[in-house]
């Protein structure tokens, strides 16, 4: 049987299929590169080049037009970044787990909670923010914060980690039915504890499974702005989809230097990912 698999040809790759690729690449990158390019447009739209500068970036503080030097869209970034932070360190280990319970369950409950996560993954933002606002405004009005204490960063994130729970769940899950059960099995009867197993044999395995769950999640909920301006707060002007619309209405580039901004962060926290990843399991791989 080895002798066979070793004389097997190499597999011949499609061209078409490296065609296609390619110009899925070029589709989705070059707008980006236009909008890293027309956020140092030094005029005032976004349409025409006008030389370039740091106007949107660092301009004069009187101004107060930059994202440097304008609180306001300061504020706002920031604030998205720590929501999407903080929906990442929530979202995907919960997601994990349940993904894991949802692998030991033989029973119709682990049918049940997939079929859930489906439904939920294929609602559009504005139902999830409109459910959202009703269970809090009515059944939690004044449950545990006071009189519409969740409206704000609280219902935010609870709004954020139930529309990309779902994705990490499934995500994890589909690399976890490719999984073998022999090396669990043999951990197991060498005197391993369920978390060694779990540690040291599955979620080596998974990881890049769930760091890819962690990245669609960090840039998804950079880029949510519907679940987040439906659930802010009475007092709370920190959303960054007001900003962003008025600044597309007002055609500034300030709003390629926000997206751009946002991609470079994306980009930060999934090296970072990938880093904290790869030198946690570096040495707790199991033998192929």
């Amino acid at each position: 049987m080895e002798r066979e698999r070793r004389a097997r040809p190499p597999a011949r790759r499609a061209p078409w299929l490296t065609l296609v690729t390619a110009c899925y690449l070029m589709w989705s990158l070059l707008p980006l590169l236009l909008v890293v390019a027309y956020s140092f447009n030094a005029g005032d739209t976004v349409t025409h080049w006008q030389g370039f500068g740091l106007r949107w970036w660092i301009g004069e503080p009187s101004a107060a037009e930059s994202i440097v030097y304008d609180p306001e869209t300061r504020a706002r970034l920031a604030h998205s970044l720590v929501l999407a932070g903080l929906t990442t360190l929530l979202a995907v280990p919960i997601g994990t787990m349940f993904a894991l319970g949802c692998r030991g369950w033989r029973s119709w409950v682990r049918n049940a909670g997939l079929s859930i996560m489906l439904i939920a993954l294929v609602l559009p933002p504005i139902a999830i923010g409109a459910a959202m606002w009703l269970l809090l405004a009515y059944p939690l009005r004044s449950i545990p914060f006071g009189e519409f204490g969740w409206f704000g960063t609280r219902a935010q994130l609870v709004g954020l980690v139930t529309m990309f729970l779902p994705i990490v769940t499934l995500v994890v899950w589909a690399r976890l039915v490719f999984l073998d059960r022999e090396q669990e099995e043999m951990a197991a009867d060498l005197g391993a504890p369920p978390g060694d197993v779990l540690g040291r044999v599955i979620l080596p395995q998974i990881r890049l499974a769930v760091l890819a769950g962690a990245a669609v999640v960090f840039a998804g909920s950079l880029g949510e702005f519907v679940i987040v301006d439906k659930l802010v707060g009475p007092n709370d002007t920190r959303a960054l989809g007001p900003v962003l619309l008025a600044t597309v209405t007002n055609a500034s580039p300030r709003v390629n230097a926000v997206g751009t901004t946002l991609a470079i962060a994306a980009g930060i926290a999934f090296a970072l990912l990938a880093w904290a990843f790869a030198s946690v399991f570096s040495h707790d791989r199991p033998d192929e």
